[in-house]
């Protein structure tokens, strides 16, 4: 545990608590199991440190079942009889916006359950949920930081092992995809084809690192191509209210805003090519398109993200295949390995995405065939 705690990525940000950590850890070690640890007035003395750190310092070694505290008690060393006391993993997030989506992440994580016998608990954002007792670690996926004072939501104890799905939280390991390396691929593939005015598409005013990642992808590959990017290249997608309760949101702001930017400046840009946020924003980006008399490719070429399967008579967009269920069963299994190993506390996971080339990406108008 000790290199583990050494290692930690996320510990690391905060080297004083790390420090405490590994110090408080080494008390530990020097007990029995279920025996009792010194006074927290005592252990603030011996250690040096401050009532907070020491207070931080116990709760992460409770999140590794390290230790174990009791209320106007004390701490003691926690035993492996502890661990996995229900079998069961919360998974929480807000409802899904597609069924294929999250459809595929739950489903990589009930088969990791299953095949080490233990249940999955579905936990929506929108409902009241106050069993944590039931939960032995959670899977999150959250916009936002979960433990932020003026969200209203079910949020896990600080002390509940628990990892987060795509989206970055501070002070948590991530199990996410490389949305970076997606949207890098994706604008290449457009430069290839011989584009060099390529829009951007994509959501604002959320807290998604994963799509500030796949903006950066995106810039850095203008960038290497020697273009200068021009902010009127880039429009702001918003879902509205009245729209968050559809399966198919992000379709209608799709088609919504790419409707608005043909009426303003569109043509003025000359942009030839359109990456958007995901493939739902995709197809209704295509909407607008063909509404306005465009035809997809052969007047602009459009992208998506994630590898969803088309609905029956779409063309095949080109996109990004997110490994939505491998990543839902590599998290379910990490987060199984920590409850089983305190010294297999995970770190932050990027798992690989791949190019998929469909119909909706060609040569930009006019260009010359070799």
């Amino acid at each position: 545990m000790m290199s583990t705690l050494h290692d930690d990525k996320i510990l690391g940000q905060r080297p004083r608590l790390q420090e405490a950590c590994i110090k408080l850890h080494g008390i530990a070690q020097q007990l029995k199991a279920d025996e009792k640890l010194p006074t927290m007035v005592e252990l603030r003395d011996q250690l040096g440190i401050s009532v907070q750190t020491l207070n931080d310092a116990v709760r992460e070694l409770e999140k590794r079942n390290i230790l174990r505290c009791v209320r106007g008690v004390g701490i003691y060393v926690a035993s492996q009889r502890n661990r996995f006391v229900t079998g069961n993993v919360g998974f929480i997030t807000a409802s899904p916006r597609r069924d294929e989506y999250w459809g595929l992440v739950v489903s990589g994580i009930r088969e990791a359950l299953h095949q080490r016998d233990c249940h999955l608990l579905l936990i929506d954002t929108n409902t009241e949920f106050d069993r944590w007792e039931k939960v032995d670690g959670a899977l999150l996926y959250f916009s936002q930081n979960p433990y932020s004072p003026h969200l209203q939501m079910p949020r896990p104890p600080r002390e509940l092992p628990a990892l987060t799905l795509l989206n970055r939280i501070p002070q948590m390991a991530c199990i996410q995809t490389d949305d970076f390396g997606g949207t890098y691929q994706l604008t290449q593939h457009l430069l290839e084809l011989g584009h060099r005015r390529i829009a951007y598409l994509a959501a604002a005013g959320v807290e998604l690192s994963m799509l500030e990642e796949r903006k950066e992808g995106y810039h850095r590959a203008l960038q290497e191509a020697g273009i200068e990017f021009q902010s009127r290249w880039m429009r702001k997608l918003r879902v509205h209210k009245e729209w968050e309760k559809s399966p198919f949101k992000y379709t209608m702001a799709g088609e919504y805003y790419m409707r608005h930017w043909l009426e303003e400046d569109w043509r003025e840009l000359g942009c030839t090519a359109l990456v958007t946020q995901n493939d739902d924003a995709a197809r209704g980006a295509m909407a607008a398109f063909a509404a306005a008399g465009m035809e997809v490719p052969r007047d602009v070429s459009v992208t998506g993200f994630d590898g969803l399967p088309a609905y029956p008579g779409m063309q095949r967009l080109t996109t990004i295949q997110v490994p939505l269920f491998d990543l839902g069963k590599y998290a379910a299994n990490s987060l199984l390995d920590w409850l089983a190993d305190p010294m297999k506390a995970p770190s932050d996971v990027r798992l690989p995405t791949r190019l998929i080339e469909g119909q909706t990406t060609a040569p930009p108008p006019g260009a010359v065939s070799e």
